[in-house]
């Protein structure tokens, strides 16, 4: 190979483990620190005609919770630690808001955590099964946003 040939490669290396475990990690964040999680104890006002709006909420938490148990188990796998870090200090502006204003902010942050997540499976380009578990967990996220709009 010439150095012009490998001036116009992209490298290709193999993430290490401590890489992939920054990398689960930010992902276990978007998983257990997002406004549906925070809404899972801090339920929202429901009026009537409205608990379909909930139900999509709450099997997104569903969801969320099986999908962070997974990465969790990876991060372990690698001998890391899982730390989901904390719930964003302006979730606590929205107790006792009723579900159908909640609903329009859990739509936009989880269009912010879909980037995340793509970010994140893009990341973790050169580990397959990492990739495979992102991508899981991505398009299981947009299938939830894609309710999500449906209901708001």
């Amino acid at each position: 190979m010439t150095n012009d040939e490998s001036m116009t490669k992209p490298e290709c290396r193999t993430m290490n483990s401590s890489e992939a475990v920054e990398v689960l990690n930010r992902l276990l964040h978007v998983l257990c620190r997002s406004l549906p999680m925070y809404l899972r104890d801090a339920r929202p006002w429901t009026g009537p005609g409205q608990p379909r709006a909930q139900q999509a909420i709450d099997n997104l938490v569903r969801d969320q919770h099986m999908y962070a148990q997974r990465v969790a188990e990876a991060i372990a796998e690698l001998e890391g630690g899982p730390d989901p870090g904390r719930f964003p200090i302006e979730f606590t502006a929205v107790h006792d808001l009723a579900i159908d204003f909640l609903l329009q902010k859990v739509i936009e942050q989880e269009r912010r955590d879909l980037a995340a997540i793509e970010r994140c499976a893009a990341d973790l380009g050169s580990t397959p099964s990492l990739r495979s578990l992102a991508e899981e967990i991505l398009g299981n996220a947009r299938g939830h946003l894609e309710i999500l709009e449906k209901e708001g």
